[in-house]
């Protein structure tokens, strides 16, 4: 649910810090593009068209508590253990299964408990959802490093993903390098404004206006949710990424 910037953005973190068992961390930096490409692939849905539950693997509503990696481990066994992979394929698994991670938090933490009811319209709260994962996109393409690029072009998908065709990653891939390149604009604000079907003008009328924000999105999520979810999603994706990498570091 977070948009695939703020993403990229933590995948970068964790590969920056010291957090990650030391070998598992030089694998993830060896294979950088394919770690930084799989922490947004869930997201090809946009380009593929495919159900939400074919690449997330949960349905909202939530009619299960089992974590979504687990569910796509269940459904495709031969991902779920990186030791019988290629390290490129377990470098994006990692990722992938991350984003997932993240995604459930994010559902959890932030969009149930703020944003399901109990003020404004659901157009309204629809609307200013969006408009906080677009002031989260801009805030965290500051935090992106200028190897991004470069390493999502050297991502070369080989039959990664049994659900999802190497023609559909390579095309997600390439949108992403394309929103990412020098003097390119991020598209999210116009994605978001076609999908609600409001001028792209609306959202940015409240992105550029500080008092709007704290007023209409602040007053209702507080900074320190935002806090508490990007802390316990990096520790989190840490320790998930660990486990799964741990098999194939060792062997």
């Amino acid at each position: 649910m977070p948009t695939p910037i703020t993403h990229l953005a933590q995948a970068g973190e964790i590969l920056r810090r010291d957090d990650l068992p030391s070998a598992t961390r030089r694998l993830l930096i060896q294979q950088r593009g394919p770690f930084l490409l799989g922490h947004t692939a869930p997201d090809v849905q946009t380009v593929s068209r495919q159900p939400r539950d074919e690449t997330h693997f949960y349905a909202i509503p939530r009619v299960s508590d089992r974590p979504a990696y687990e569910t796509l481990f269940a459904a495709y066994p031969t991902l779920a253990r990186a030791e019988a992979l290629p390290p490129a394929q377990a470098a994006f698994i990692a990722g992938y299964i991350a984003h997932l991670l993240l995604d459930e938090l994010w559902l959890d933490d932030i969009f149930l408990r703020y944003f399901r009811g109990g003020w404004g319209t659901r157009r309204e709260r629809a609307f200013l959802h969006n408009v906080l994962r677009t002031w989260m996109d801009a805030r965290d393409r500051q935090r992106l490093d200028g190897g991004v690029v470069a390493a999502l072009q050297e991502a070369e998908p080989q039959g990664w993903l049994p659900f999802v065709s190497d023609e559909h990653l390579r095309a997600w891939r390439d949108w992403l390098i394309e929103q990412l390149g020098p003097g390119r604009s991020l598209q999210t604000a116009q994605v978001f404004a076609q999908r609600m079907g409001v001028p792209e003008a609306e959202m940015e009328a409240v992105l550029r206006s500080p008092q709007q924000m704290e007023d209409r999105v602040f007053s209702r999520v507080p900074r320190a949710a935002l806090q508490s979810f990007h802390d316990t999603g990096y520790e989190r994706g840490v320790a998930l990424i660990s486990r799964y990498i741990g098999g194939l570091v060792h062997r």
